[in-house]
């Protein structure tokens, strides 16, 4: 049966950017328990919309457990550009010549980012974790209709990329998605071949990066690789 995907009701996009904070921040108590990190590199991708300033808390914990946890170094996701896209690739080649192949963990369109470099430069990448990322159907999956805009990325195949980032990586790889998200559908953020590699938390769409379950999950699948 085709995949249909079923965009956020207004209720729970209202929900999702109401939400005041996190149900549990990430602190410090909340890494207990986390495997140990072992030194490898882990690039954190922010969502569209977002900096690294996004993902501070969450790459600080990292290099608590053990990790060396940084941005992209980008500024602002604005979705796929080439600008972008180029840019992301230099700084995990980077990244990989200096500390060995590079585990990526990306937030909604950060997660899309990841995997594409999966697929781009496979050679370079240890691992792929995506958080809340609708790589099933990026353009139909968001609570707004996103084709109305696909012209401003105008130097980019977006019709090849959905197909690229919504095959399985060709590396480890492990999606996280919520039913409580507001901001896309989150059926469209596992993969029903691959249920193993899904894993279901409980939080909003915007606040994933700071939630506690979201990074101890993150933190298992790290440790498993």
């Amino acid at each position: 049966m085709a995949y249909i995907p079923i965009r956020p009701t207004l209720a729970a996009t209202a929900k999702d950017y109401l939400a005041l904070g996190p149900r549990k921040r990430i602190t410090v108590a909340a890494l207990h328990g986390c495997p140990s990190g072992d030194g490898s590199a882990v690039l954190v991708l922010p969502g569209i919309g977002r900096s690294d300033a996004q993902t501070k808390l969450f790459r600080e914990s990292l290099t608590t457990l053990g990790y060396h946890a940084v941005g992209w170094n980008l500024g602002v996701n604005a979705g796929p550009s080439r600008q972008l896209m180029e840019g992301v690739t230099t700084r995990l080649a980077e990244l990989a010549a200096k500390h060995g192949n590079v585990r990526l963990i990306g937030f909604s369109m950060g997660g899309l980012f990841a995997r594409w470099l999966a697929h781009r430069r496979t050679s370079l990448v240890r691992q792929v974790i995506s958080v809340a990322s609708p790589f099933r159907d990026p353009v139909e999956s968001a609570w707004m209709p996103i084709r109305p805009f696909l012209p401003l990325w105008r130097d980019i195949d977006i019709g090849a990329l959905s197909y690229m980032i919504g095959q399985p990586p060709p590396v480890p790889w492990a999606s996280l998605y919520t039913r409580r998200d507001g901001i896309v559908a989150w059926q469209s953020c596992l993969d029903p071949a691959a249920p193993d590699r899904c894993f279901e938390v409980d939080c909003r769409h915007r606040l994933a990066p700071y939630e506690a379950e979201v990074f101890q999950r993150v933190a298992a699948c790290l440790g498993e690789q």
